[in-house]
């Protein structure tokens, strides 16, 4: 089995690397972004890392999809994960905030100006003065409240990260679903023409009998009532084939009227050995994206709570200021130059940010609840994603290859025996309907081995069987 597939998680790891501020480097990144072989194929990157192209096609000429082309597609042009990953930019321009420095501050005045009259000897006042100050915030250092904020905003971006890859994950698994939707109604539309072809020719087989006198007209009414139904099941898979197409088209990002179709099989070469809940659930501890988010968010909380604490502390404003005294024309007296410092600093009595430190801490429990929460729902996601894995493997173990050759040997004997005169044709009939639900059967059962496998990986996160 091709594993391009869940490898293509690994992109995220080559985009997320790639775009973090200079400042700051992600933690580890989880298993499931680790390792990959794949060149970056995010339209973010895409000019560094070209991907590869297909040829330009006119809006006449339909689109083939193999599953690893449809993936890609979905990684290339899916609004929802280009989004995304934007919430990773977001993220990182509110860590960039996070670390800036506060700006200073400069005051300046002119003061004690006459009002009415000008200040002379005999008539003083004043004297006017000009005045400059420069304030600078220290609190930021002295407390640590810059660096809250920044470990505050690195986690935020490894949460935007960890959430990312979970939308990769969830819009890859949904493509591959709709690939083999596709596959399905494809097949089931092909035998409901092969039906309909073998219910003509039954139909020519017929009226021969009857213009000899094998049969009655009654017959011909037979064949014709269950020539209809045949066509009213072409158009039903026909309805069904559509819907699949436009979802798939939607996953791809396609808006245009261009048509699309899928190149693959539902044919299975060999069956893949199912894995116990346990293991399977261990391997989705470790590599589901969601979990990892909700990790990440309980760091972030913590973060949240300490830069919530640091806030309390006061705000300190060292300045230094230069002042000029305008004396001679004023007092008599030499014009003067003078400097100033002084601080500002704020008295924590009523105010100590008690509302959002409690806020922070609440926040800190709700992600915990939550975390507990996903957790119980994981385990009845991957014990569901088992069971039905393991239930189409036993289906596909215990199918008979032969089953389906046979009842199309039985079909065409008993039909060939109504020609000669040997059966009738209600016989003739359950023989074709015999055929068509053990195709039916066939078909369904390996479209249910395909999309069981595939969901119980994305369940775990990562194509853990192949």
């Amino acid at each position: 089995m091709n594993t391009f597939v869940f490898k293509s998680f690994a992109f995220a790891g080559l985009i997320l690397g790639g775009c973090a501020p200079q400042t700051y480097r992600p933690a580890t990144l989880p298993l499931y972004m680790q390792g990959s072989g794949l060149a970056a194929i995010h339209p973010v990157v895409a000019e560094a890392n070209p991907a590869p192209t297909s040829p330009v096609k006119t809006p006449s000429q339909p689109q083939e999809f193999t599953l690893n082309q449809a993936v890609q597609r979905v990684l290339q042009a899916d609004p929802r994960i280009s989004a995304a990953f934007e919430n990773i930019n977001q993220a990182q321009a509110d860590l960039l905030t996070a670390g800036l420095l506060p700006n200073p501050q400069v005051n300046t005045d002119i003061q004690l100006l006459p009002l009415t009259q000008t200040f002379t000897v005999t008539r003083q006042g004043g004297p006017p003065q000009f005045d400059f100050n420069v304030a600078m915030p220290i609190d930021w250092f002295l407390f640590g409240k810059r660096a809250a904020a920044m470990v505050s905003g690195e986690q935020g971006v490894d949460v935007a990260e960890a959430d990312f890859a979970n939308t990769v994950r969830l819009r890859i698994a949904a493509a591959i679903s709709a690939f083999y939707d596709v596959l399905e109604m494809q097949a089931m539309l092909e035998l409901a023409h092969e039906n309909q072809d073998n219910l003509a020719r039954m139909e020519n087989i017929i009226r021969n009998r009857v213009a000899f006198g094998g049969v009655g007209t009654i017959e011909t009414d037979r064949i014709r009532l269950s020539i209809f139904s045949g066509r009213r099941d072409v158009h039903a898979r026909e309805l069904e084939l559509a819907a699949a197409l436009n979802r798939f088209r939607a996953l791809l990002g396609i808006a245009d009227a261009v048509p699309v179709n899928v190149k693959g099989s539902l044919e299975v070469k060999s069956l893949v050995k199912p894995i116990n809940t346990e293991t399977a659930f261990k391997w989705a501890e470790a590599n589901r994206p969601d979990l990892a988010s909700l990790r990440k968010q309980l760091d972030k909380a913590n973060a949240d709570i300490k830069l919530a604490e640091s806030q309390a502390y006061p705000n300190v404003t060292p300045m230094v200021g230069y002042t000029r005294q305008f004396q001679e024309q004023a007092i008599g007296f030499p014009d003067a130059n003078s400097w100033m410092a002084g601080m500002n600093v704020s008295v924590p009595i009523f105010d100590r940010n008690q509302g959002n430190i409690g806020k922070a801490k609440s926040v800190y429990s709700q992600t915990q609840l939550n975390l507990q929460a996903q957790l119980v729902d994981l385990r009845a996601e991957i014990d569901q994603a088992v069971q039905t894995f393991t239930s189409a493997y036993q289906f596909l173990s215990n199918d008979d290859p032969g089953q389906l050759d046979a009842a199309k040997n039985v079909r065409d004997k008993i039909t060939q025996a109504y020609e000669l005169g040997g059966k009738t044709l209600i016989e003739v009939l359950d023989a074709q309907r015999t055929y068509l639900e053990t195709y039916r059967v066939h078909i369904s059962g390996r479209s249910s081995y395909w999309h069981s496998l595939y969901q119980l990986n994305a369940a775990m996160g990562k194509q853990i069987l192949q």
